[in-house]
């Protein structure tokens, strides 16, 4: 599997703030063990000295007491990140003002010394959120059997649940993805907002390839969101698993290709929900040839109590 660096993503960071403004507002950081009150603005980290570079997540949250929170994304975080974010937080501070707290969002390979700068001068001390010691997979599990009895409802833990845990490259990208297909799944079945699963993908989109993550925002009707780097012409058509595009042109094939990755989506879903399908009903959805009927299936998936229920709608096709 290819590595995944940010320069790989051509993500429009206006969005991306957008995404994270949409699913933060209203709520509170609790999720993150940060006591705040109720979030009430998120806009851009961007002092007029530093010209902030797409491909990671570096916000601004103000919360109803006028307190702000620098939330900052960090993989493999080492002790001489921690002098670059303490240049970021005094000019922050320069510009906004002292009541501003940084918040760390660390994974991967996480340092285990001192988090924070001492000098003669003073003491940088940042809140380190250190996501290397959770779980991941087993949270996901408990979370999944929590909303099933519907005992669960911190539906933004979600949105960081693909950086837990030290796991790297094909684990990590599996759990990434695991948890968007579960996010899908509650979307259809109305239990969570899209902006949700939104914000998600703008947290996973260094973990997950960019074809297969072109993929999954395709499936969702969301590819306007993150703008990930588009190949042209008939390769544009290829990328999306279709040979002959070429010769059937690049529209016939996108919208074939669209339809293939939505039967995967289908298959996939029936199995999270199901966990085990006979091949009969995996047949039946590769002849499906209509892009409404493939959504209207995947909304139902999470509304049938069992197989037969699936199985029926079929037959009505």
């Amino acid at each position: 599997m290819e590595k995944r660096k940010g320069s790989d993503y051509h993500q429009n960071y206006d969005i991306a703030v957008k995404w994270m403004a949409e699913a933060l507002r209203g709520q509170t950081l609790e999720v993150l063990g940060i006591e705040t009150g109720a979030i009430v603005e998120v806009f851009s980290f961007e002092p007029a000295e530093i010209t902030v570079t797409a491909g990671r997540v570096d916000v601004m949250a103000r919360d109803e007491r006028e307190n702000l929170y620098h939330i900052e994304e960090q993989r493999n975080l080492r002790k001489s990140d921690l002098y670059r974010f303490a240049a970021y937080h005094f000019l922050g501070a320069k510009q906004w003002g002292a009541k501003i707290t940084d918040v760390i969002l660390a994974s991967g390979e996480v340092f285990q010394g001192e988090k924070k700068i001492i000098t003669s001068s003073g003491t940088y001390s940042p809140v380190v959120i250190d996501f290397s010691q959770k779980d991941g997979v087993k949270r996901l599990e408990e979370i999944r059997a929590a909303a099933e009895d519907g005992s669960f409802t911190n539906w933004m833990e979600l949105i960081f649940l693909p950086l837990y845990g030290r796991e790297t490259e094909k684990v990590r990208s599996e759990l990434a993805e695991k948890v968007i297909r579960f996010e899908t799944g509650l979307y259809h079945a109305q239990k969570i907002p899209i902006k949700l699963l939104a914000a998600t993908l703008v947290m996973s989109n260094k973990l997950i390839d960019k074809d297969r993550l072109r993929e999954l925002w395709e499936v969702v009707k969301m590819l306007d969101i993150l703008e990930i780097a588009r190949e042209k012409g008939v390769e544009e058509g290829k990328s999306l698993g279709i040979q002959e595009g070429k010769s059937l042109g690049i529209q016939e094939g996108k919208s074939l290709g669209w339809m293939e990755n939505a039967r995967e989506m289908l298959t996939e879903a029936l199995m999270e929900k199901f966990r085990v399908i006979p091949q009969r009903i995996s047949d039946r959805i590769r002849t499906v040839q209509s892009r409404d009927i493939l959504k209207g299936l995947l909304r139902q998936v999470f509304r049938c109590e069992n197989l037969n229920e699936f199985e029926n709608l079929l037959d009505q096709i």
